[in-house]
């Protein structure tokens, strides 16, 4: 999979710093998923985060679709692995 290079993470105006952190955090750790890889517990902790920084699901997936068009890496795909992966690290397997 190519990853689009040169994109910005997307944020919400209203985000403290704060907030900011946590997502840009989250969604490096989306990254990694896609990459290096990443211990499973780190990125569920940096999932949980930002579910409760940003409790609304409509913004959450919209966040998603977002970061997807920028990237082209799927925050619900990387979630849904990091679930279903029962060892310590979490990575998406090179296809081809």
């Amino acid at each position: 999979m190519k990853i689009s290079e040169n994109f910005e993470y997307p944020l919400l105006p209203e985000w403290t710093t704060t907030e900011i952190i946590t997502a840009s955090e989250f969604y490096e750790a989306v990254e990694k998923v896609y990459t290096t890889g990443i211990d499973r517990e780190e990125f569920l902790t940096k999932h949980k985060k930002f579910l409760q920084m940003e409790p609304a699901i409509m913004t959450q997936k919209q966040l998603d679709r977002d970061f997807e068009q920028a990237s082209r890496l799927s925050i619900y795909q990387a979630v849904k692995l990091a679930k279903a992966t029962t060892g310590k690290r979490v990575k998406f397997k090179e296809k081809g």
